[in-house]
C-alpha cells in the first residue's frame, strides 16, 4: 500500500515536471516556437518585424496570456494580414537559457518585439546582415494592442505618389521592376500595403495615390496615351508596360486579402514573392510551426 502511494506521488511528480517543460505552441501552426538554434534564421533573417513571447510553463501570468497569444498567431497567420512573424521561447529549456539570458529576460512573461533595419541592397549583396532592433513591449497585452503596435512597427517601402501627372510619370518610367499602384481614398499607407512591399521587396515596385475622387483619365508613357480606370473606390492597379495599360484587380470584392492578392501580383507582374507563406523562404520555415520537437532542426 505504502509502495503504491509512493508511486503515485512519483507518477504525480513526472507528470508535473513533463507539463513544466512542455513547449506551449509546438503544436500551433500560426507560432514559431523557437530555440537558440533557430532563433537567429527566423527572427533575424527576414524582413519581417516580429513579437516573441519569452516565457516558463510553470509561470501563471504565462497561462494567462497563453489564449491571447494562440488568438494573436492565428489573427496574423490565418488572416495573413500583416508581414510579422508571431513566436515564443521557453526560457524553462536548458538550451534555451544562453538566448534568454542574452535579451536579458528576468521575469515572465516577457514580450519583445523586432524591428528590421531598413533594407539595403548593396549591403545584401555583399553577404552583410544587420540584427534587428530590439524593444520591449509594454502596452496592453490584448490581440488588437498588440496587432496596432506592429502595425506601427512595420518597414514602409511604398511610395506615395502626390499627383498623377509628374510623379507617376516619373516613377513608372523606372522600368527596373515591375509596378503596383493602389489608388485609394484615405491618405495613408495602410499596413496591408506595406506588408505587400515587404513579401515583393526587390522584386516589385508599389505606390499609392490617396485621392481616387481628384484624377486624370489619362497620362503619356514613354509617347504613349496610357487610360487610367475610372474607379470609384479603392482600387489595386498593375501596370502592364508590354502591353501599355494598366490592368485592375478584381479576385475579391475587398483589398483585405493578403494572399489572393499575392498571387494576382505573382500572376501579372510573373515574379515569385521573396518573403511571406507563398515565398520558398516562407514554405521551409514551416517547419518551425506545429510541431513538437524543433530544437535540432536547420534550415
Amino acid at each position: 500500500m505504502y509502495i503504491t502511494y509512493l508511486l503515485s506521488l512519483f507518477q504525480v511528480a513526472l507528470l508535473v515536471t513533463a507539463r513544466a517543460q512542455a513547449d506551449e505552441y509546438a503544436n500551433d501552426p500560426n507560432i514559431y516556437e523557437l530555440t537558440a538554434s533557430n532563433f537567429n534564421k527566423v527572427i533575424h533573417g527576414s524582413n519581417y518585424t516580429s513579437i516573441v513571447k519569452f516565457y516558463a510553463p510553470w509561470c501563471g501570468y504565462c497561462q494567462q496570456l497563453k489564449p491571447v497569444w494562440r488568438k494573436l498567431g492565428k489573427s496574423i497567420g490565418t488572416g495573413s494580414k500583416l508581414s510579422v512573424n508571431v513566436a515564443a521561447v521557453n526560457c524553462d529549456k536548458d538550451y534555451n537559457k544562453p538566448l534568454c539570458a542574452q535579451y536579458q529576460i528576468q521575469g515572465f512573461p516577457t514580450v519583445m518585439v523586432f524591428r528590421p533595419p531598413k533594407y539595403d541592397e548593396a549591403k545584401a549583396k555583399s553577404g552583410k546582415k544587420s540584427k534587428h532592433a530590439s524593444e520591449s513591449y509594454t502596452g496592453q497585452r490584448t490581440v488588437k494592442a498588440m496587432s496596432q503596435f506592429l502595425s506601427s512597427r512595420l518597414k514602409n517601402y511604398v511610395k506615395k505618389v502626390h499627383n498623377l501627372d509628374s510623379d507617376l510619370i516619373q516613377w513608372i518610367s523606372d522600368v527596373d521592376k515591375p509596378k503596383v499602384l493602389l489608388i485609394a481614398k484615405s491618405n495613408s499607407i495602410s499596413p496591408l500595403l506595406k506588408s505587400l512591399a515587404i513579401d515583393f521587396l526587390t522584386k516589385v515596385d508599389f505606390a499609392m495615390y490617396g485621392k481616387y475622387n481628384d484624377q486624370p483619365t489619362s497620362i503619356e508613357i514613354d509617347g504613349k496615351v496610357v487610360d487610367i480606370p475610372k474607379i470609384d473606390s479603392s482600387t489595386l492597379l498593375y501596370f502592364d508596360r508590354e502591353g501599355g495599360k494598366f490592368v485592375a484587380y478584381d479576385a475579391t470584392e475587398k483589398l483585405n486579402d493578403k494572399t489572393q492578392i499575392s498571387k494576382w501580383i505573382s500572376t501579372v507582374a510573373h515574379v515569385d514573392a521573396v518573403e511571406g507563406p507563398l515565398s520558398k523562404r516562407g514554405k521551409k520555415l514551416l517547419k518551425y510551426k506545429g510541431k513538437k520537437n524543433v530544437e535540432h532542426d536547420e534550415l
